[in-house]
């Protein structure tokens, strides 16, 4: 339960001991909440924000897809595999791609907030923390994907990939976090808007790159295998909180998991070679993308719960207070505060729960089909070899969903790779927008003939490790063949 001393105007009362929706994500009190931030940060919980990133991408700011060549270009491109490339075959033999990010927690925010008394001295650390939450609300993610080895390969225009993905998506809105950190103002109604998703999948994907001249056509036919999910389905959730000489709100929250699923996809993707000494690159992923859950597979029913059920134990692990199985079951929260004036409230104890009602039904035999759609991703590229060893490349990315990691809105990025040492290149990026903010990346590699390894990092809205808000941490290893024609 949450307590919160509440001023109403023209009243000289004070409501008290409210309890709230926010006990669904298990924030407590202002320093645990703090704590519990650092410690996802700092902790193997994660998913992947839902991209191709590697560490040639990432240590360019992901301006990628007018460069990406073999399997790389899957997720960027695919229309890249028809282009001619260095080298004919590329065939991945480890990587693991880390996200972890967030729009206003910090190792600095902790510093000043986290473990004090922010309503001592007048409110005033209170005060500077509600103006410091982003209008836009707070909004946490993390994230991995892990290449499976041997399974990423590309040969001529062709390219198979299998990759591991696990995504976690959090958000809360502004008055949700007002309420929490009992910053409510009279003749003001909050929109206590919550969204929860969290997916484990793996994700194939068939590509081939088609030339014509100097242009070419591309495509990749996906397939998702749903290992396991959670989340807050956004059509039967939502609540509100108002404010006058009297205190009245409700709310109702469904939480759904399931351990099968499966979804189809489809990317499209052309592009031009040497147009006046540039390359350019319009793509379009996640196109028809839906995922079904609650749909068992063969491979489902072999792993059984048992993804689900160390998801949940991530997420129980900084939550005590969630109290589910993670077996599939759903969970229905609901609230309501009734018409309360300080009179009523005080007229004893026992009035107290015909005043603040809260119920939670967990459903263990719900295994309805319900369904999740990617949001849709466009990418325009362009990358230009300035000299011999410099390459400038740009994206313009758009999105047009705000779910599983995907951040509605356009992201502007731009990169450069110095390779006056053909085997050691030198990466450097930096991006505008999107999930991360703004974001600065360096990255390099050694080529040592047929065996390649890359690594990057990034940091989101801030240059040092004490002020950002997020990292971003890339490493794979590969194996090549050249190509013999190539002049």
């Amino acid at each position: 339960m949450i307590r919160y001393i509440v001023p109403i105007s023209n009243c000289k009362y004070y409501i008290r001991h409210i309890e709230f929706v926010s006990s669904l994500l298990g924030l407590i009190r202002y320093k645990t909440f703090i704590i519990y931030i650092i410690l996802l940060i700092v902790s193997s919980q994660a998913g992947f924000a839902q991209n191709y990133i590697n560490p040639q991408a990432m240590a360019l700011g992901d301006a990628y897809s007018s460069v990406a060549r073999g399997y790389f270009s899957v997720g960027y491109n695919p229309a890249n595999l028809a282009f001619p490339s260095k080298y004919k075959t590329y065939i991945n033999l480890a990587g693991l791609n880390y996200i972890v990010t967030n729009n206003f927690v910090s190792l600095k925010t902790n510093a000043k907030y986290g473990g004090k008394d922010i309503t001592a001295n007048g409110e005033k650390l209170q005060k500077e923390l509600i103006s410091e939450i982003p209008n836009k609300g707070w909004r946490y993610n993390s994230g991995v994907n892990i290449p499976l080895p041997l399974l990423n390969f590309s040969t001529g225009n062709k390219a198979f990939t299998a990759n591991f993905l696990y995504i976690t998506d959090y958000y809360i809105s502004k008055p949700a976090l007002e309420i929490l950190f009992g910053g409510m103002k009279k003749d003001t109604e909050y929109n206590l808007d919550l969204r929860c998703d969290a997916m484990t999948a793996i994700e194939y994907a068939y590509s081939m790159g088609i030339p014509y001249n100097n242009m070419a056509l591309g495509f990749s036919l996906k397939y998702i295998q749903g290992l396991g999910y959670y989340g807050l389905d956004p059509k039967r959730s939502s609540g509100t909180v108002s404010v006058d000489t009297i205190l009245s709100g409700s709310g109702d929250y469904f939480f759904r998991e399931a351990y099968g699923g499966r979804g189809f996809a489809i990317d499209l993707g052309i592009a031009f070679q040497e147009l006046n000494g540039w390359n350019m690159g319009i793509s379009v992923s996640n196109f028809a993308a839906l995922m079904k859950w609650n749909y068992n597979t063969l491979f489902s029913d072999i792993v059984g719960t048992s993804m689900l059920k160390f998801m949940g134990g991530r997420l129980k692990s900084g939550n005590p207070d969630i109290d589910l199985d993670f077996e599939g079951e759903s969970y229905n929260y609901s609230f309501l505060i009734n018409d309360v004036s300080g009179e009523k409230f005080f007229q004893g104890d026992s009035n107290f729960s015909n005043l603040f009602f809260s119920a939670g039904v967990t459903d263990t035999t719900d295994t309805s089909l319900f369904k999740v759609r990617l949001p849709l991703v466009l990418r325009l590229g362009l990358s230009k070899q300035v000299k011999k060893d410099i390459l400038l490349v740009t994206d313009l990315t758009a999105s047009f969903g705000d779910r599983l990691n995907y951040w509605k809105g356009w992201r502007c990025s731009l990169g450069m790779e110095y390779s006056y040492l053909p085997s050691f290149p030198l990466r450097l990026g930096v991006s505008f927008g999107g999930l991360s903010g703004w974001e600065i990346n360096i990255g390099s590699g050694i080529n040592a003939g047929f065996i390649h390894f890359d690594w990057a990092v990034g940091f989101h809205r801030g240059l040092w490790l004490h002020t950002a808000r997020g990292i971003n941490f890339s490493m794979g290893a590969y194996l090549t063949r050249k190509t013999k024609s190539l002049k």
